[in-house]
């Protein structure tokens, strides 16, 4: 099956510079960051269907994908699913540290408000930041 994608509104920005710090190093005024994490048990082929669901919206919106490196105890207790942390937990016992995307919704003032409700309809757990947390945020590999 072929298919055929629009050119989408959501812009996607990829921070790989090792060291570096996006929410320190980019000016955010007019601007609220939220997170969103996927702690479903999608399958990857299920995630990428939600992904192009989201590549869809209609609002002019930033997803900043941020990698990081960070100790498994920390990332099992942002879990909200269950099975996912159980997973994980079990995870932690092999490996001290975990290597992750952190996927970003940057709204701006061209973003429509209703944006993060149409994300939690996708399933994805919309989390607000604060400044001072982004700020410490560091691209780890």
């Amino acid at each position: 099956m072929n298919k055929h994608f629009e050119p989408s509104k959501l812009d996607i920005k990829i921070f790989d510079q090792k060291d570096s710090r996006p929410f320190l190093e980019n000016v955010m005024m007019d601007k609220e960051v939220y997170e969103l994490r996927d702690d479903t048990m999608r399958t990857p082929l299920e995630k990428a269907e939600v992904f192009e669901q989201l590549l869809q919206t209609e609002n002019a919106c930033e997803l900043w994908i941020v990698p990081v490196t960070e100790s498994t105890s920390s990332f099992t207790q942002t879990l909200s699913e269950e099975k996912t942390s159980a997973l994980f937990n079990m995870l932690s016992s092999i490996r001290e540290k975990v290597q992750r995307d952190r996927t970003f919704l940057v709204v701006g003032p061209d973003c429509s408000k209703n944006i993060t409700g149409k994300v939690e309809q996708l399933g994805y757990t919309v989390v607000p930041c604060k400044q001072s947390e982004l700020e410490s945020l560091t691209v780890k590999y």
